[in-house]
């Protein structure tokens, strides 16, 4: 099975449809994090690490989100 990595900004409206899915988080400043996107709320985004410790980060900070669609074939 094949998958799509999808961009997609850093916007309140492209964040309402990930949560609970695994993906990157990239920051202006070239640095990556990876977990579960808890939920979006004040202008932040939290996200849950492999160790469940939630990690918060502000919207304004963020480059984009990367994540992984499983392809059709």
């Amino acid at each position: 099975m094949g998958k799509r990595i999808i961009r997609v900004p850093a916007t309140a409206e492209a964040l309402a449809q990930l949560n609970g899915i695994q993906l990157n988080v990239v920051l202006r400043n070239g640095v990556t994090y990876f977990g579960r996107l808890v939920k979006q709320q004040n202008q932040e985004l939290i996200l849950e690490d492999g160790l469940l410790r939630q990690h918060r980060y502000p919207l304004d900070q963020i480059a984009e989100i990367i994540y992984d669609l499983k392809a059709a074939f």
